[in-house]
């Protein structure tokens, strides 16, 4: 009797563990892909919307929908090594969701700043990281550390990829994100969110311009001084985007966490904007563990949806 009340037991404990593991399991799934298939979606080089462009030729991707005309753009800026090949796919629809058309751009990201700007290249030049976020958003000066050409430059970029689509995708309606006197994109109508690399050069193009909003998930964290991890000088520039409309996020557990909470200091964007996620990590699909994998969190686990709404607000 006893035997088999033993046995039932441990059947009832196996079972229970089962039940625990595969619930566990069910809330760490990773979402499925998205079907974008009700969205107009292009696909343009941008070799083809400026023929000066040799390197970094992966394509420019463009969604939105056809029945919204006079909607923001939300301008995507991957990390460092990323590219449009793959984007973060939940927030992407969630960005539609909330009215805005997407413009996920082909840039550079190779070398990253923290790859250039160290050791004694960083402890001769301070400005290290300013004139290398510079070189790679405007292409106006010279930086010799980085090939980046200025057709290469986020803005020239954009900027020939507007004037594509206002004459390619004439059901776009983007001659609107244009100013027609001087060529140059409409910042009001355009909200720009990036993601380590990317998320830094919104913060930079936040202190030069007046955009509609910017998004930094985890923006990278440049230093004036790598030794005492002192942050660069040039966070501390004033913001002429408007300190209201600056969001930014990063997780507890990330490598930089504490140098990212002093940037969001330093650029003064207000607290009620800034985002210290801290809820476990999604389950990755790769086996490979990341060396810093609470980096991404903030852009790919949708347990983060509802601070997603109220950064991105209405693209309308």
């Amino acid at each position: 009797m006893e035997k088999k009340t033993s046995l039932s037991t441990m059947i009832l404990c196996i079972l229970l563990i089962m039940i625990s593991l595969s619930a566990n399991l069910a809330a760490q799934q990773v979402s499925p892909a998205i079907d974008f298939s009700a969205y107009k979606t292009l696909k343009v080089k941008p070799s083809e919307a400026d023929p000066s462009v040799k390197n970094w030729d992966s394509a420019h991707s463009v969604i939105y929908d056809k029945a919204i005309k006079n909607n923001k753009v939300l301008l995507w800026l991957t990390g460092t090594g990323g590219s449009t090949d793959h984007v973060p796919q939940s927030f992407f629809k969630t960005a539609l969701d909330q009215g805005y058309r997407i413009i996920a751009l082909s840039f550079m990201s190779m070398p990253g700043v923290s790859q250039v700007c160290k050791g004694d290249y960083l402890s001769k030049n301070v400005d290290c990281a300013a004139e290398f976020r510079r070189k790679r958003i405007y292409g106006d000066h010279t930086f010799l550390p980085i090939p980046d050409q200025y057709q290469d430059a986020i803005i020239p970029r954009l900027t020939k990829l507007l004037q594509y689509l206002s004459k390619n995708d004439k059901e776009g309606a983007w001659s609107q994100y244009l100013n027609q006197s001087t060529g140059k994109p409409i910042w009001s109508k355009i909200a720009i969110v990036g993601q380590s690399q990317g998320g830094g050069m919104a913060e930079f193009i936040a202190q030069h311009e007046s955009v509609a909003r910017i998004i930094s998930f985890s923006g990278g964290w440049d230093y004036s001084d790598s030794k005492t991890k002192k942050i660069a000088g040039w966070y501390s520039q004033k913001l002429v985007t408007s300190p209201q409309n600056v969001f930014a996020t990063y997780h507890v557990k990330e490598a930089a966490a504490t140098e990212l909470a002093e940037i969001c200091k330093e650029l003064h964007i207000p607290a009620e904007n800034v985002f210290a996620l801290d809820q476990p990590m999604i389950q990755r699909t790769n086996k490979r563990t990341p060396s810093n994998p609470y980096h991404v969190e903030g852009i790919k686990n949708p347990v983060y949806q509802p601070i997603w709404i109220k950064m991105l607000g209405s693209g309308l």
